[in-house]
């Protein structure tokens, strides 16, 4: 195991200068890391919010930055439980923080559902253990024996009963409050302009502390701190409300669907399609971990570009849809109730022609989308009281236990695309 002792800077929008041991810049120096820097971290979104071109690297290293000041405060509040976080629990928790985003492919979470590959995860946790990665070979050499496995391990979110440490770890790199939020809530609010995402990260991170659960420390925050949480889980709602869960982006993610969709169709009859070899083997689900380290935003869009001038209608015509912002238009409804499946329909059967079913058109898109406040069936927000009783922070919330956490916001939108409903089924709206 070599030691790096140089320490390097990267100055960031929302932290400013984040300072990275050498062998933590190791990581970010491989191949597998900067192709990170070609992946948007909203995926679409930018055709929203023109400014939210951000990337996945960026997010990664402001997760780093983050879970250091978490891993200090947790060391601070095990005092008094007279625990010690070890120098390689630390380092685990940095490198959690720093790769958990690793295996995203382009698009971020629109391709997994794309082409219907392994969820990213999965893919983070081949590119870390695969002896040919270089990120593989840099934690290898920078860091203690086993270390790769007990990462996996910490990402996969598994509880270590032998080691609290580690669950506690877990906690802080996936949960309803972790470092990962705690970045991406306060970068995705600068970049896209929403300025409801902004919380009081500060304090956040001065209000967490630990408390026994079942006989096992649990991460918690302190009951005075409360309005803060409320605040952060505000931010995180008003997010997804305003940009996350935008009707916009989400058409755009459907349209992405239906553009690989088609072409994928297109391939497997035979029809002349272009698109490399890469892309054939993405089509025929046969995907080698070094091919999947070859895609980035870039490649997704060039196909996309290019199948514009496919001589197939529907493909030029959802590919023009995405690349050129020619958006679906939305329905809007003359009746409470009345739905454009049950029009269209309609207009069909006065054709003569029998009804068809619109959820597999390419010239329709139904979107429902429902976002709740906050989930207490989920790692629960625990807090702890003055008397150090344990509740969930509905119950001790007040803003919270006044709101019917079941009643989520939900927002219910049909979209259809003018040309193609004329062209394809002589329908005209």
């Amino acid at each position: 195991m070599s030691r790096i002792t140089k320490t390097y800077f990267l100055r960031d929008a929302i932290h400013s200068d984040i300072a990275f041991e050498g062998r933590f810049f190791a990581l970010i120096s491989t191949a597998e890391f900067q192709r990170l820097a070609r992946i948007k971290q909203l995926s679409s979104e930018y055709l929203v919010f023109p400014t939210a071109v951000h990337n996945r690297f960026s997010h990664s290293i402001g997760t780093f930055y983050v879970m250091g000041r978490l891993i200090e405060r947790l060391e601070s509040v095990l005092k008094d439980h007279q625990v010690e976080v070890t120098p390689e629990q630390k380092d685990l928790a940095l490198c959690s923080a720093l790769l958990h985003d690793i295996g995203h492919g382009p698009f971020s979470h629109s391709f997994e559902s794309i082409l219907g590959t392994c969820s990213h995860e999965e893919w983070s946790r081949r590119i870390l253990s695969s002896p040919d990665t270089e990120i593989h070979r840099a934690l290898r050499d920078n860091f203690s024996e086993g270390f790769v496995e007990k990462l996996i391990k910490i990402l996969k979110g598994r509880n270590d009963p032998q080691d609290n440490i580690i669950s506690l770890i877990s906690q802080l790199i996936s949960s309803q409050m972790d470092a990962d939020r705690m970045d991406y809530l306060l970068r995705d609010s600068y970049f896209t302009g929403v300025s409801t995402g902004i919380y009081d990260l500060n304090r956040l991170i001065e209000a967490i502390d630990v408390t026994r659960l079942n006989g096992r420390l649990t991460i918690c925050v302190r009951e005075k701190y409360i309005s803060s949480i409320e605040e952060y889980i505000m931010a995180r709602f008003y997010m997804h409300k305003e940009a996350y869960q935008h009707p916009l982006k989400r058409q755009l993610e459907h349209i992405i669907r239906k553009i690989f969709e088609r072409a994928g169709e297109l391939y497997f009859v035979g029809r002349e399609l272009h698109c490399d070899r890469l892309m054939q083997k993405l089509f025929e689900k046969d995907i080698r971990l070094s091919e999947y380290l070859q895609m980035d935003d870039a490649f997704l869009m060039y196909h996309i570009a290019s199948w514009r001038s496919s001589d197939d209608f529907i493909l030029s015509e959802l590919s023009r849809a995405f690349v050129d912002r020619k958006k679906y238009s939305r329905y809007r409804s003359q009746g409470e109730g009345e739905r454009l499946i049950d029009r269209l329909n309609s207009l069909i059967a006065a054709q003569g022609g029998s009804p068809i079913d619109w959820q597999k058109e390419y010239c329709y898109i139904d979107d429902t989308i429902s976002i709740p406040i906050y989930n207490r069936g989920k790692d629960n927000i625990w807090v702890k009281k003055q008397d150090g009783e344990a509740v969930d922070i509905a119950e001790a919330s007040y803003l919270l236990k006044n709101l019917d956490m079941r009643d989520s916001f939900v927002r219910e939108n049909e979209y259809y695309h003018e040309k193609m409903l004329a062209g394809l089924h002589g329908i005209e709206l």
